[in-house]
C-alpha cells in the first residue's frame, strides 16, 4: 500500500475506493486476523457496535476512507527525530495483520527519539480493546 500510494496517491485512492465498503472492511479484517483477534472483534456486542461503525463510516460512500488510507500511507510531513514528547507505541506480537506494522513498530520507535515500545507477547491487533488499562494507565502516568 505505501509503494501504491508513492507511485500515484491518486490512482492508490481510486483504487482503495474501487475496493472498499463496510463489508469489505469487515471482511478483510476477519479474514486477515488471528484467532485471538477473530474472538474479540465478533463477539456480539463489540461486532453490532463495530459494524454499527463502518456502516455509518461508509454512509457517504468510500472516498474518506480512500483519502484517509492514502494520507496514512503517504510520507509524513514532519521530521519524526523532532518528536519531542513523550511516545508510546503499542502492539501485540500475535498481530499477523498484513497491513499493520510488520516489525511491530521497530522502524517507528527507532526513528523517534522519545518513543518507548510496548510489545505484548499474549496480544495481538485488539490489544486496545483486550489491553486497554495497561495503555490508558500508562497514558494517565505521562499525563501527570
Amino acid at each position: 500500500m505505501v509503494d501504491a500510494v508513492a507511485a500515484g496517491p491518486e490512482a492508490a485512492a481510486t483504487s482503495f475506493a474501487d475496493f472498499a465498503s463496510a463489508e469489505t472492511l469487515w471482511d478483510l479484517i476477519v479474514t486477515t486476523s488471528t484467532e485471538a483477534d477473530r474472538t474479540v472483534y465478533t463477539a456480539p456486542v463489540l461486532q453490532r457496535a463495530f459494524r454499527r461503525a463502518l456502516d455509518e463510516a461508509f454512509s457517504q460512500g468510500p472516498e474518506g476512507y480512500a483519502r484517509d488510507t492514502v494520507l496514512a500511507m503517504s510520507r509524513w510531513p514532519f521530521d519524526l527525530a523532532g518528536i519531542g514528547v513523550p511516545v508510546d507505541l503499542w502492539y501485540g506480537q500475535q498481530d499477523t495483520s498484513p497491513v499493520h506494522s510488520p516489525d511491530l513498530g521497530g522502524t517507528l520507535s527507532r526513528m523517534i527519539p522519545s518513543a518507548v515500545r510496548h510489545v505484548l507477547p499474549a496480544a495481538a491487533g485488539s490489544l486496545l480493546r483486550t489491553r486497554s488499562e495497561a495503555v490508558l494507565d500508562t497514558l494517565l502516568s505521562r499525563a501527570r
